[in-house]
C-alpha cells in the first residue's frame, strides 16, 4: 500500500495539465489553436469539442505536446 505521500504526489501529476497543439492533417497540416489536458486522448477530446470537430475531422485530429517554458 503506498504511503500518504506518494498519494499525493500521485494525485498532483496526475492532475498536471499540460498545452497541446491541435492541428487537422490535410494537404498540409491546418494549426486550430492549444487545449488543456492531462494527457493525449483527453487533450483530443476537447479539441475536438472547443473547435466543433465532426468524426470525420475528428479521425484527422493530430495533438501534440507543447513546448513548456515553465
Amino acid at each position: 500500500m503506498p504511503s500518504r505521500q506518494q498519494r499525493i504526489a500521485s494525485e498532483r501529476k496526475a492532475a498536471k495539465l499540460h498545452t497541446w497543439r491541435a492541428s487537422l492533417l490535410r494537404a498540409r497540416a491546418q494549426y486550430f489553436g492549444t487545449v488543456k489536458g492531462p494527457d493525449e486522448r483527453s487533450a483530443e477530446a476537447a479539441a475536438a469539442a472547443r473547435f466543433g470537430l465532426t468524426d470525420e475531422q475528428r479521425r484527422r485530429l493530430v495533438v501534440v505536446r507543447a513546448e513548456e517554458t515553465e
